[in-house]
């Protein structure tokens, strides 16, 4: 830009001589005359308040389209009178635009570039212009009323400039700032030229020079309201029958149904595990093959917002698609599917997501009779465990309200989870999303009773054939948990086979000590795998347990925090069979250390080590202390 200003040559100073001689005459009416025309004097600031109102009742668009026009008109007027004085040439002329300019109290003026091109017969082909606007009268009236814009705002120099150099070269001249002083800059830069250099750089201003009376507009917003009015009325009806037919209980797909009669589109209802539970339109297998390729649609998508309503294309098929969102959380979707050519309307957007509003309401709906339903089994379990419903004959009949048939065998499971020291609100919600996890992993069972204890899970299940079968189903919830909850580690405790309801209590102790001798090698065990230390756990006599831990470990129980590292020692060294090469391994000891701390047990518990009685019943007792959580070595 500097250069265009070090060019500037004699040809471009203002031509003041060559204009007709003026003067300002006031007659005894109060009348001013400048060239033999009325005009008016006024405050810069009076346009700058002019503009405010309009930007605030007509908006900026139309506020800018108002000024640049008005500009235009302003130009093409003074190009008019200077074409009748016949000056000698066209770049005469265009230089008295911007004294007239400067005249009005517009802007000083300085041109930096003007090329002009002609055509073999002498008229112009195309024009090149640029130059400079100082104290721009807009520019500083906007920073006073609104301070500094990101936008270019001197539109009616804009539109002078653009209105005098059309008339002037018989072509449409446009021009456009390139920099504001009402955008930050010290200056503001215009550039000028014929609509064919522009290309596409101009395709955006054309528009604020075409004066389109506000009668054509409120007509074409009067058209663009029915419209909406025709939408609106068109979607409550489609709402409103959707909401008779979740009233009436009809289930998801005849939701579909519906929406298809009314719309003709085919549609597709999934679920968040990208399962279709609905379709209308086509067939099974035709609504299989579209929702394949709606998915494959949905993996070439780079970002992808399950949260908002968008259109995605793929292999030939266009597919609109809304969220089903239940509690701020996505659990499945509806889509239209169309054709290659075929193009969502606006209609269909608002009826799609109405529809997913209608299967949400279903979807909650079916949850909270669902989970109503697993209370009153959880709170019928709690009746049975506890023995609180005296006859079995009760017991069988209140089953069956549940769909429970309690004449058959059964099974007692007991699940607990590695809890964190978080004991606020985030536990208590990590339980509860546990707890809807098993229940809905176990959703199609009707022959279960499912309820909690603190935050152990208790499932009533009847399996006809063995323990080994509800051990495979236990593996196979384990593994689903971890797949959900991979930062935590779930435990299975497994009961005996229950041959009568009324002894539901005991396999639900049994199943509690099989989850408290469950570890993270063995994370589901049965109750009948357990060893005798296991049965010593079950019989439930802490008091004795302590009483024989005191006489047999002395000190090393009394003061086990004092002595955790030689009980540690002692439990491996035990656990291995009195292997001094495997203990080693396992407690990282050299071998000396290893002996040194043998000798230390043996003195204070008074006892060889490898006396075979001596080491099963010290063995025998620290597992029962581990597993009563008695004794850590953590």
């Amino acid at each position: 830009m500097r250069e265009h200003i070090d060019k500037i040559n004699t040809e471009r100073k203002l031509d003041f001589a060559n204009l007709p001689s003026f003067q300002d005459l006031t007659d005894k009416e109060g009348r001013i005359y400048l060239n033999g025309e009325r005009i008016i004097l006024t405050s810069s600031s009076v346009f700058g308040i002019l503009r405010k109102d309009l930007k605030e009742n007509i908006s900026e668009q139309r506020m800018k389209g108002f000024l640049i026009r008005y500009g235009w008109n302003l130009g093409k007027l003074d190009a008019q009178r200077v074409l009748k004085q016949r000056l000698s040439s066209i770049e005469q002329i265009l230089r008295q635009g911007p004294v007239l300019h400067m005249i009005r109290g517009y802007t000083k003026v300085q041109r930096t570039n003007l090329n002009i091109d002609y055509d073999p017969s002498g008229k112009i082909n195309a024009v090149h212009v640029e130059g400079i606007w100082t104290g721009s009268y807009e520019a500083e009236e906007h920073l006073r009323q609104f301070g500094v814009t990101n936008e270019f705002i001197c539109h009616t120099l804009v539109g002078y400039a653009s209105g005098y150099y059309s008339e002037i070269c018989r072509r449409k001249v446009i021009f456009k700032e390139t920099s504001c002083k009402a955008a930050g800059s010290s200056y503001c830069y215009y550039v000028g030229k014929t609509i064919p250099e522009w290309k596409d750089d101009i395709v955006e201003e054309l528009k604020y020079y075409e004066d389109n009376p506000i009668v054509e507009e409120l007509a074409i917003t009067y058209e663009k309201l029915l419209e909406e009015r025709n939408n609106l009325a068109k979607t409550f009806i489609v709402h409103q029958q959707l909401t008779e037919k979740l009233v009436e209980g009809e289930d998801i797909p005849s939701i579909a149904e519906l929406v298809h009669q009314k719309t003709q589109l085919p549609i597709m209802i999934d679920n968040t595990k990208h399962n279709l539970i609905a379709h209308a339109g086509f067939g099974l297998i035709n609504s299989l093959q579209h929702y394949q390729t709606f998915l494959e649609a949905l993996q070439q998508e780079e970002a992808q917002d399950w949260f908002k309503i968008r259109r995605v294309s793929y292999n030939g098929c266009q597919f609109l698609t809304s969220p089903i969102m239940l509690k701020k959380k996505y659990i499945g979707s509806c889509t239209f599917v169309y054709g290659e050519n075929e193009q969502p309307t606006k209609v269909d957007q608002m009826i799609l997501e109405r529809t997913a509003t209608v299967c949400s309401l279903y979807m909650l709906n079916e949850k909270t009779t669902f989970e109503a339903m697993e209370r009153m089994k959880g709170h019928f379990l709690d009746q049975i465990i506890d023995g609180s419903i005296a006859s079995k004959k009760e017991m069988i009949k209140r089953g069956s309200y549940l769909q429970v048939d309690l004449d058959q065998n059964y099974f007692i499971v007991a699940i607990n989870y590695e809890h964190t020291k978080n004991h606020s609100r985030n536990e208590l919600v990590f339980h509860e999303q546990v707890m809807e996890h098993v229940l809905n992993y176990f959703k199609t069972r009707s022959n279960m009773l499912i309820g909690q204890r603190s935050s152990t899970i208790i499932l009533l299940i009847q399996i006809k054939s063995s323990a080994s079968e509800v051990c495979t189903l236990c593996s196979h919830l384990k593994d689903n948990l971890h797949e959900h909850f991979s930062n935590r580690m779930f435990t299975f405790g497994i009961s005996t086979i229950g041959l009568d309801v009324k002894l539901a209590n005991d396999h639900y102790h049994e199943a509690l000590t099989a989850l408290s001798m469950a570890t993270r090698s063995k994370s589901v065990m049965l109750f009948e795998d357990l060893s005798v230390v296991g049965m010593l756990i079950h019989s439930k006599n802490k008091d004795a347990i302590k009483q024989k831990a005191k006489h047999l470990l002395g000190p090393l129980y009394q003061d086990k925090d004092r002595y955790k590292e030689l009980l540690k020692t002692l439990y491996v060294f035990l656990s291995n069979g009195g292997n001094l090469e495997k203990s080693m391994k396992e407690l990282a000891l050299s071998m000396s250390g290893l002996r040194y701390r043998v000798k230390q047990l043996e003195e204070i518990l008074g006892e060889q080590l490898r006396d075979p009685a001596v080491s099963h019943q010290l063995l025998l007792t620290l597992e029962v202390l581990l597993a009563k959580s008695e004794l850590s070595f953590e």
